[in-house]
């Protein structure tokens, strides 16, 4: 219980920094984005280049029996938005990271088992931006 509650903060503590990230637009520090790169990969179990490549129900399968999974699949989505934001090169890559991630978004407000202001805020951010 305690390792899950203990799990279930820190997850909390990278969303609530990279959705800081999206809404004001900077860049998190390299020894930032080390940190949650890093827990985030412990967190999730898979890495930023096999996020990038999951759909949205591949990510929902990944966690279906978790206890975690909804603030785990909105951790995914949180990243995968990052990333998108990150990936200044390839538009094409950007806008299907920034697709799934809003999607996965979506999903956890409607479905999940929480209700946050500040996911209906970036939703509605990211789809004026879109």
């Amino acid at each position: 219980m305690i390792k899950q509650d203990y799990i279930i903060r820190m997850i909390q503590t990278i969303i609530s920094a990279l959705a800081e990230v999206l809404l004001k637009k900077k860049r998190l520090r390299p020894t930032e984005k080390e940190e949650y790169d890093g827990i985030t990969r412990q967190i999730l179990g898979i890495t930023e280049e096999e996020l990038a490549l999951k759909s949205c129900e591949e990510l929902k399968e990944l966690f279906h029996e978790e206890k975690e999974k909804w603030d785990k699949l909105e951790l995914a989505a949180m990243k995968l938005l990052q990333m998108a934001e990150e990936n200044e090169k390839n538009l094409l890559l950007q806008a299907r990271l920034r697709q799934n991630g809003l999607k996965l978004l979506k999903t956890v407000q409607a479905e999940g088992n929480s209700f946050s202001l500040q996911r209906i805020y970036l939703i509605k951010l990211i789809e004026m931006n879109s």
